[in-house]
């Protein structure tokens, strides 16, 4: 499994490659501690901040990623996710040239879906919301910008999204107002 992940230190990335990153999805573990996850395409990731140990489903030694690392997942990479320290990253979803041409046993290839907004043409597979009627895809900036899209499902990675709810933020108890007596 060693070849299917690279790890390059901080000290090793580019200038060029930080830029690069900035203009990619951002991801949040916020409380994700740990889950399984199985790289169905090339992903290419820069950790902003937190830390991780991943293990290997084939028994390989587990390796640990964290602030500054430029991290490449080759397809085919599937490991357990355990995170130390709560991690953001910027990340991106490579196709592989193979899937771009398809190879001699498969023409279809297997990139990951692909979801562009059909108002302004960017890629929102991250993030989107779909309109049954017309079968449209809207990105985030889109929706918020034009109105006319209520009842539109909120979609991440093409699948339908429930944001959790709240949590009730537990302020200093009320004091009890005194009532003056009346003389």
């Amino acid at each position: 499994m060693d070849k299917l992940i690279t790890i390059v230190p901080p000290s090793e990335v580019t200038a060029e490659y930080k830029t690069e990153a900035k203009t990619w999805t951002k991801w949040d573990s916020k409380s994700r501690k740990k889950f399984s996850y199985n790289y169905t395409a090339t992903e290419q990731v820069l950790i902003l901040d937190g830390s991780a140990e991943l293990t290997p489903d084939d028994g390989s030694p587990a390796a640990v990623i964290g602030k500054g690392d430029q991290v490449t997942f080759h397809k085919g990479y599937k490991c357990k996710w355990k995170i130390t320290k709560r991690m953001k990253k910027h990340y991106t979803v490579l196709q592989d040239y193979a899937d771009d041409v398809g190879d001699e046993d498969d023409n279809e290839g297997d990139a990951p879906p692909a979801i562009t907004c059909d108002v302004c043409d960017v890629d929102c597979f991250a993030e989107s919301y779909f309109l049954e009627d017309g079968e449209e895809d809207i990105c985030p900036k889109c929706y918020e910008k034009d109105g006319k899209y209520a009842g539109a499902e909120h979609q991440k990675e093409g699948v339908k999204w429930i944001e959790p709810k709240p949590k009730k933020k537990k302020g200093p108890p009320k004091k009890k107002q005194k009532i003056a007596k009346e003389q």
